[in-house]
């Protein structure tokens, strides 16, 4: 359960524009996985809108299996 709590604090903690990596859960069906991109929008729940090269994806918190904070500079080649 501490796990669980632990991803939803580093969600909360994440802000609009900031560049992240997340894995999702494999049911999900949401490909690539993992993904890139900028947070475009989120809630309070930690639920967020994840702007990448394929367009804006919405993902909800409980799918979130890991999340890694990118630079701003970090570029895809």
């Amino acid at each position: 359960m501490a796990i669980f709590e632990s991803l939803t604090n580093v969600l909360r903690a994440l802000v609009v524009g900031d560049r992240v990596k997340v894995t999702l859960r494999p049911e999900t069906g949401r490909y690539p996985n993992p993904m890139e991109g900028e947070i475009a929008q989120k809630d309070d729940s930690g639920n967020f809108s994840l702007k990448s090269e394929r367009g804006e994806v919405r993902i909800n918190a409980g799918d979130v299996l890991s999340i890694s904070k990118l630079s701003k500079q970090s570029t895809r080649s």
